[in-house]
């Protein structure tokens, strides 16, 4: 993502070319921190919404600069809650956070004529478009996808504990934003443990492991629409093919959650309905869903369907 961030940068936006030789380093980065994108700063708060430390660019900010921009006024507490401020909620906002605080410093300590032209709040606007763009695009996925095992970090449990959960009757799904294609070479990797011959992976023993698996979910709008559609698809080819979603398994009779899927378990799309509906829950607690996103995922779930 960060290089790929970069070239679009520099070839797209006509950024300095000399933010290619940047290279990135996470370990400047920790999440919790909140970025003002009106200001080029990074902000590391305590629970009372007090700054304690402040860093423009990766230049600290002195104390008394830090408490004039940032300390309460008489009776108001800031709330930070504006556009401008941004959390640093998840490992994705680190690629963020570096090219930003290195377009900060080149914007204030060289003197490149592109950058001069733009506000902080400008620039921040056009990395996330780049970044968001390498999401879509396949530069990340693809890349991932050719080196699985440079990227994927195995877990020797994982496997186990899911075959544990069906022995003992818990019914399993996996519900991802990833599509089909990048879905199975992931799953492929973490069930095999390494980066099998095609034949082998076009088996998908891996799907074995859960009773549903839905993939381009569209989280957050998979936990909160009921208008969305769900497609199955086809996993030879990763063809779609309509469904009238819950229409179709009312349709089906007795055991209608089990006659859907015996004609295939695997879809894209749809809404939390069709999944409860398949899985036959009838309450958010009877779920325990893990996710690594904290408001996309776990926040959203709990408040919204007590997941």
């Amino acid at each position: 993502a960060f290089d790929g961030a970069k070239e679009k940068l520099v070839y797209n936006f006509g950024y300095p070319k000399q933010l290619l030789d940047v290279e990135y380093d996470h370990n400047f980065w920790v999440r919790g921190l909140i970025i003002d994108t009106q200001r080029g700063n990074f902000l590391k708060m305590d629970r009372h919404k007090y700054v304690r430390v402040a860093y423009h660019g990766f230049s600290l900010i002195s104390s008394r600069a830090r408490k004039i921009l940032y300390s309460r006024e008489f009776n108001t507490v800031p709330s930070f809650t504006e556009k401008h401020f941004v959390n640093m909620d998840t490992l994705f906002h680190f690629v963020d956070a570096s090219l930003y605080a290195t377009l900060i410093e080149m914007k204030d300590n060289d003197e490149y004529d592109i950058l001069d032209m733009k506000t902080y709040a400008e620039i921040y606007k056009e990395l996330r478009e780049c970044v968001d763009l390498c999401h879509r695009d396949g530069v990340i996925k693809d890349e991932v996808a050719r080196n699985p095992e440079k990227y994927i970090m195995l877990d020797e449990g994982f496997v186990p504990m899911l075959k544990q959960f069906q022995k003992d009757g818990v019914k399993t799904f996996l519900l991802t934003n990833s599509y089909w294609e990048y879905t199975k070479v992931a799953m492929n990797y973490l069930y095999h443990r390494v980066n099998a011959d095609p034949e082998v992976k076009d088996k998908n023993e891996w799907a074995d492991l859960f009773d549903v698996i839905i993939v381009g979910s569209c989280k957050p709008a998979f936990l909160v629409d009921p208008n969305l559609n769900l497609f199955r698809v086809n996993p030879d080819n990763g063809s779609l093919l309509n469904t009238d979603g819950l229409y179709d398994i009312e349709a089906l009779g007795e055991d209608r959650a089990q006659k859907f899927l015996d004609c295939g378990k695997i879809f894209q799309g749809g809404n939390w309905e069709h999944l409860t509906t398949m899985l036959e829950i009838e309450a958010g607690e009877e779920i325990l869903y893990v996710g690594d996103h904290l408001y996309s995922d776990v926040l959203r779930s709990k408040r919204t369907l007590g997941w």
